[in-house]
């Protein structure tokens, strides 16, 4: 049986994949997965048995590239559970840095080599937008600037292919050492060609700093009907002054943004809430976000839990909550907390 004949991962990966657009409603029109894009045809082997390196790439492949990781680097014990998320390798097969004791002051490193800290648990492997197998780095600490996932690097890849994360974990320089590896698992596979490039969606968001959105949400934590204007005028500034950015849609995004879709300014969504309930919105928009970026499909929640958080009582939180739902930006089911994008359409202006 050829990769292409399974059938039940394909219509499993399907439905998990639509299941997560339609918890977090992060499937706009120009960004819901396109038939043509993420569930493209796999081009099988040419007559001579040879694939296509761009094919390996494909979805169909990612428990394949899962074994293949971790058989090759077992010695490392890299995805041996269930979770995706793993060690870099890249101190195991490279020297460390030499760092100068000023930098290393700056950063409180200590003792000999790069701290563990900079690659435990920094690499998640996942599925990109673009329906192939990926790979993110969510270390923050790293200074390893030249890498092509390093934060710090302005000319950043994120996600890479398997054949750069190879490249990244030995310091080849050459792509074809690393398909020459990846070969020794699937077989002969040829060279890199140049493809006609097909201009793939990017997902604009604007990157809020969150240290700056929780201060505003606790400035108006005595907030009366006469200020939610003032607040929600804030709240746009704060979203639409800060940095537009494409990304593709992995969700795994730096601690210290959250990721505002420009619906909420374009769509004056905060103004039809237009009362305090506005402060539990926000709030919630961040926290459905961490809870996104560590694979949880949903925000478990109390009044009394969320009270705490925002410095109101139970009672403020649940006639927050009953405002929310009603125009629909706040759905709740089995104790499940979902925030929307979309409210009811006969309250859209």
């Amino acid at each position: 049986m050829g990769i292409q004949d399974q059938d039940d991962p394909r219509e499993i990966l399907l439905k998990q994949w639509h299941q997560y657009g339609n918890t977090y409603n992060v499937f706009v029109p120009d960004e819901e997965p396109a038939p043509k894009v993420w569930d493209r045809p796999l081009k099988e082997p040419d007559e001579k048995g040879t694939w296509d390196p761009q094919s390996i790439k494909h979805w169909r492949f990612f428990e394949l590239t899962r074994d293949f990781l971790r058989r090759r680097y077992s010695e490392h014990r890299i995805l041996l559970g269930p979770t995706l998320i793993f060690d870099c390798l890249v101190p195991k097969f490279q020297r460390p840095l030499h760092l100068s004791e000023a930098i290393r002051k700056k950063y409180k490193i200590r003792g000999a080599g790069d701290p563990d800290k900079w690659y435990a648990q920094a690499i998640e492997m996942a599925i990109t937008s673009q329906g192939e197998v990926g790979f993110d780095c969510h270390s923050t600490a790293c200074l390893r600037t030249r890498c092509k996932l390093n934060i710090r690097n302005p000319k950043r890849i994120s996600p890479v292919d398997i054949y750069s994360l190879i490249q990244i974990f030995h310091g080849h320089g050459s792509v074809a050492t690393a398909v020459s590896i990846v070969a020794e698992e699937f077989g002969k596979i040829g060279k890199f060609e140049a493809h006609g490039v097909e201009k793939k969606t990017k997902i604009v968001r604007y990157a809020v700093p969150k240290d700056n959105l929780l201060e505003l949400i606790h400035r108006y934590s005595k907030i009366h009907r006469q200020h939610v204007p003032q607040l929600i005028k804030e709240a746009e500034d704060v979203i639409s002054g800060s940095e537009k950015v494409e990304l593709e849609h992995t969700r795994t995004f730096p601690d210290k943004f959250a990721y505002f879709s420009p619906q909420i300014v374009d769509n004056r969504i905060l103004s039809r809430i237009n009362n305090a309930a506005v402060r539990l919105y926000l709030w919630l928009l961040v926290k459905q976000e961490e809870a996104a970026r560590r694979n949880e499909w949903g925000l478990k929640l109390t009044d009394t839990a969320v009270a705490s958080q925002l410095g109101v009582s139970a009672r403020t939180i649940g006639t927050y909550r009953r405002e929310l739902q009603k125009v629909g930006l706040l759905v709740i089911k089995s104790g499940i907390w979902m925030v929307r994008l979309r409210g009811n359409s006969q309250l859209q202006p």
